[in-house]
């Protein structure tokens, strides 16, 4: 998760969205364990009362709220560190309405 996170503040570094010293504190965080961050998800979610909840969501979010924004698929991936666009095809749960606004800007 950390090394998504490093590479989208990267991301935003190159593009001035972020100046450098934020981008340097921001990389320069320390390493938490795999197993650190379930507990702390879990923990989160249990006092929220959330029954089901993983770190994973997290990464299932960002793909989601990017493809929803319109972001295309290749920038995605990229920024999921997925090795191919089939992979962050999964993540699309943009539903049928999508389709319907994708056709009608080609003015049919």
């Amino acid at each position: 998760m950390m090394c998504a996170l490093r590479r989208v503040l990267k991301e935003a570094r190159k593009l001035g969205m972020i100046d450098a010293e934020s981008y340097a504190a921001a990389v320069d965080l320390p390493h938490m364990t795999p197993q650190a961050v379930l507990l702390i998800v879990q923990k989160r979610a249990n006092q929220a009362s959330v029954d089901s909840f993983s770190p994973h969501d997290f990464r299932r979010t960002f793909c989601s709220d990017l493809l929803d924004a319109g972001v295309d698929i290749v920038t995605v991936q990229k920024l999921a560190g997925h090795a191919s666009p089939v992979t962050t095809a999964k993540y699309d749960r943009r539903g049928e309405e999508t389709k319907r606004l994708a056709v009608q800007r080609l003015g049919f």
